[in-house]
């Protein structure tokens, strides 16, 4: 498990997620913790070893490390309309998946977490991880994920629509895009 732990560990190292400075004085950090899990193949052999680590954001407190917390969500309709339409007007449907999508998201508030077990710096035992992006279980890490999505989407001339905010229409050419 230290491969992986430690691979997640420069992740947000690498994408400059945090920093480790001095607690402010007056704030309270969040504290975290590790999840693994173990992903099976169909018969049974493991296949791999995955870890997440997650703060703990139910410790946070409202309106001091976060004020918003709203990021919207497809609705079912919407992506109902989207399936027929493509049906009909005989379109190709592409789906992705974004890895890590929550190490993307631009904090607004600062926020503090404690160091992850296992991952103390020698002789700093005293510093905290000061977040400039989001983390899994952050209060506010839906939304900042979806700003920085919003403002890349409109960036590449995409129109939000104004039925369902989370579908995307871009025209270019005689062609349709939807997201």
């Amino acid at each position: 498990m230290q491969c992986k732990k430690n691979m997640i560990y420069n992740t947000t190292w690498t994408n400059n997620t945090w920093t480790l400075v001095p607690l402010h004085v007056g704030r309270k950090p969040v504290s975290c913790k590790w999840v693994f899990k173990i992903k099976q193949g169909a018969n049974g052999e493991v296949e791999r070893y995955k870890a997440k680590l997650v703060a703990r954001g139910f410790t946070q407190t409202y309106g001091v490390d976060y004020n918003e917390t709203f990021a919207p969500v497809a609705k079912f309709t919407s992506i109902r309309c989207i399936l027929t339409l493509a049906a009909l007007e005989d379109m190709e449907i592409h789906q992705m998946n974004v890895k890590t999508p929550f190490f993307n998201g631009e904090l607004e508030k600062e926020i503090y977490m404690e160091q992850p077990q296992g991952f103390v710096h020698q002789g700093g035992e005293h510093v905290m991880c000061k977040f400039h992006k989001s983390l899994y279980s952050l209060k506010q890490s839906s939304r900042a994920w979806n700003q920085k999505l919003d403002a890349f989407l409109k960036s590449i001339e995409f129109l939000k629509s104004e039925a369902d905010p989370s579908v995307y229409v871009a025209q270019m050419g005689d062609v349709k895009f939807f997201l």
